[in-house]
């Protein structure tokens, strides 16, 4: 007997067993994409950080609030200019937006970053030394890797 092609059992199943194998990779895949969107948000919020210490050992004060009217104010946009921005960021109003996270200022440089995505949302603080996550959704943390 000399038959050509598959038989729609055969079929079925190839379906079957592809379909499980990407119910089962694909929520892998997003987790991995998104630690690596985080790891990029973590150099930018370093990057700012840096800059915020920089500018902050020029004009001679302990903290970024400190500064006078007079004086230079230290904002978003004093610290990652549109000149040196990376491609894909945008200063909108005196936080650094770019690549689903915002960034701003807190208290000694330290960098505030929010993630939104639909009605997911994650906050992370970064103090020039570590990252802490403040949950909002349960699985944040874990999928950053900071439990």
């Amino acid at each position: 007997m000399n038959k050509k092609g598959f038989s729609l059992m055969e079929m079925l199943t190839v379906v079957i067993i592809v379909g499980l194998l990407a119910s089962v990779a694909l929520p892998q895949y997003r987790k991995i994409v998104e630690k690596g969107r985080f790891s990029k948000a973590q150099a930018m919020a370093k990057n700012l950080h840096d800059s915020c210490e920089r500018l902050v050992a020029e004009f001679g004060v302990e903290e970024w609030a400190d500064l006078r009217d007079d004086r230079k104010k230290m904002t978003a946009l004093d610290i990652v200019g549109p000149d040196t921005m990376p491609a894909g960021f945008v200063v909108a109003d005196d936080k650094v937006q770019g690549r689903g996270f915002s960034y701003s200022l807190t208290g000694n440089c330290g960098i505030s970053i929010t993630k939104y995505e639909g009605n997911y949302l994650a906050e992370f603080e970064f103090s020039g030394t570590e990252f802490t996550c403040t949950e909002i959704d349960e699985e944040s943390c874990n999928v950053y890797g900071l439990d």
